[in-house]
């Protein structure tokens, strides 16, 4: 959630390298932001609330310097709260991603000792207790040797976060030594190494351009940084340890925005070439999962938001096509459906970042439990990639909008390989993908985007949109709504077409907008006499749809491509919500209160 950056050079750099990183960063979700930095005397911290401006005040070169982007948990949105967060001394700096959920009563002990608190946040203890911390081992370092000085910070750091509970990352600036701490549990952090210093980020996107090689830092690290180089250390022994580097392979073009106005439509837009990325490198690891589930007793798909909608696609995807039958649970709450995991059941994370906190801890009950481990995540390195038994990279590419839509059809694609897999009906799946690549195409063409922009037009005053589907299209039609209601703020619903006459027609009303997905199956007679009923009672009905009925006031056609009609049909919708957030003057990368990566709980 929490963007984060610092640096540590031996020529120096411009703070303003911070500043444009935090830019990279913005995807993430923020309400504030801050940057600290060292000159010969003295901590500069520059930050308020809001977004960041346009033009920065002018920032000189520095040799260490970090920054962060605030996504409020404790404490309300104010420049006291931004971080970075100082001790009483202004000799250490301190940003933060998590919840320290024992704050209260640290603080208390550090108040009845003199301490003085600017923030109302929790974040802004962790910097007293070093102070607290350091100030003791000072008492006791006379004589000691420069390495031993050295390491009374790293030292510091590693009982510090002892003393606290949660799921944290913290980067620590020390301004006597000039270096930076990394400290982590759950919270992702990433170290880099370049030709002009040492570098560290909450996302391995922001070191595009500073890094050659990268470190995904582990829970039981501490990451010392300095002008001579990094360091590894054990985070409960204090022993040091040897850096495994791996090439940083996210590259400038892939953050780019490539001549379209925003990352939403341009991951939109490159979801066909997703697809054809799969088809032609992952088809192994397709067979791979599908043995996994051969051998399982209990298979289990979980994820959250656009995730969990995936995992409930795939549980349709490998009933109809394998006759197998997979869960699909909401990861936030599988911890509270743990209690009947054996060493045979296999549980598949679907996740984008792999850092999302709910997640992690679903695969953290899985393997308590003893449970196999798999994971489709797109960002390799991640926690949940490195917890996984068995990883599927989804090969989607950075996803820089806040609403995910490439991962989610890369998720969906891997799922529907592997179901045929499981069949043995490879051949089938790979037709039917290939078929849903042309289809993507067609969905993204003019013709279509002028009828999507038409009922953009209609709906741009809704206050309440409604998204039926049945089958492979009920999961389609909870992703549609989630989509325009994280884009648009329209509050959109997505029900079980068999559902309405249960409760959900009540709703409709004369000029109810509502989206109707009928691909042509088994489905589509019992969808459209639903759509008949809310159309009868004053609902518009736009249908996406292959075929037109007289149902639908519009029509926006999409490909008939069987099975995989999900990846198809979304299509239009992930457009609609893209146009809706425009015409209602809303940024579509970077909706409000949302983050892209939620690693708090």
């Amino acid at each position: 959630m929490c963007g984060i950056f610092g640096f540590v050079s031996a020529t120096g750099l411009p703070v303003r390298a911070v500043v444009d990183a935090l830019r990279t960063l913005e995807y993430r979700g923020y309400d504030s932001w801050g940057i600290a930095y060292s000159n010969d005397e003295r901590l500069i911290v520059y930050k308020q609330a809001g977004r960041l401006p346009g033009e920065v005040p002018s920032l000189p070169s520095t040799s260490v310097a970090l920054g962060h982007t605030r996504w409020a948990t404790h404490g309300g949105v104010s420049d006291e709260n931004a971080h970075p967060h100082l001790d009483c001394t202004e000799t250490l700096a301190v940003v933060h991603n998590g919840i320290i959920e024992n704050y209260h009563p640290l603080r208390q002990a550090l108040e009845a000792t003199g301490h003085r608190f600017r923030s109302t946040t929790d974040s802004e203890i962790f910097a007293h207790l070093l102070e607290e911390l350091l100030r003791r081992s000072e008492r006791e370092a006379h004589g000691a040797t420069p390495v031993e000085s050295e390491m009374r910070v790293v030292t510091a750091v590693r009982h510090a976060f002892e003393r606290i509970r949660g799921l944290n990352a913290f980067i620590i600036m020390h301004r006597p030594s000039r270096q930076l701490v990394a400290i982590k549990s759950t919270s992702p952090l990433v170290i880099g190494i370049g030709r002009a210093g040492v570098f560290v980020s909450s996302d391995a996107i922001a070191l595009v351009g500073h890094a050659e090689r990268i470190y995904y830092l582990r829970d039981d690290d501490v990451a010392l940084l300095s002008a001579e180089g990094p360091r590894l250390f054990d985070r409960c022994t204090g022993e040091p340890r040897p850096i495994r580097w791996e090439p940083l392979t996210v590259h400038p073009a892939d953050t780019s925005l490539g001549g379209y106005p925003h990352y939403l439509i341009k991951e939109i837009h490159e979801q066909p070439r997703v697809i054809e990325r799969i088809l032609r490198e992952r088809l192994e690891s397709a067979h791979e999962l599908a043995e996994l589930i051969a051998k399982s007793y209990g298979t289990f798909l979980v994820g959250c938001g656009t995730a969990g909608y995936a995992a409930l696609c795939g549980s349709y995807l490998f009933s109809r096509i394998a006759r197998r039958h997979v869960n699909a649970v909401i990861a936030s709450e599988f911890k509270y459906q743990e209690h009947f995991l054996t060493d045979r059941s296999l549980v598949i994370a679907l996740t984008q970042s792999g850092e999302t906190v709910d997640v992690i801890e679903a695969v953290q009950a899985a393997k308590r439990r003893g449970a196999t481990v798999a994971a489709l995540v797109n960002v390799m390195g991640s926690t949940v990639s490195r917890l996984a038994d068995f990883a599927v990279p989804l090969s989607a590419g950075p996803e820089q909008s806040v609403l995910s839509t490439k991962a989610y059809t890369a998720k969906l694609a891997i799922l529907l390989l592997a179901a045929h897999f499981l069949n043995g009906s490879e051949h089938v799946g790979l037709d039917v993908l290939w078929r849903a690549v042309e289809g993507m195409e067609v969905a993204l063409a003019p013709a279509t985007l002028d009828r999507i922009r038409a009922v953009a037009d209609r709906l741009v005053a809704a206050e309440h949109c409604y998204v039926i589907g049945r089958g492979l299209s009920y999961p389609t039609a909870l992703e549609a709504a989630l989509k325009i209601k994280e884009a648009t703020y329209i509050h959109a619903e997505g029900f079980a077409g068999g559902e309405l006459k249960h409760g959900v027609i009540a709703l409709i009303e004369d000029g109810s907008p509502c989206l109707v997905f009928s691909p042509l199956d088994e489905t589509r007679p019992d969808i459209l006499s639903g759509a008949m009923e809310v159309r009868s009672r004053g609902g518009w009905i736009v249908g996406i749809s292959p075929e037109p009925d007289e149902a639908f006031d519009v029509h926006v056609p999409v490909a008939d491509v069987g099975d995989a009609s999900p990846l198809v049909s979304i299509v239009p919708a992930q457009l609609l919500a893209y146009e809706l957030a425009v015409r209602r003057g809303f940024d579509p990368d970077r909706p409000r209160n949302l983050a892209k990566s939620v690693t708090v709980k």
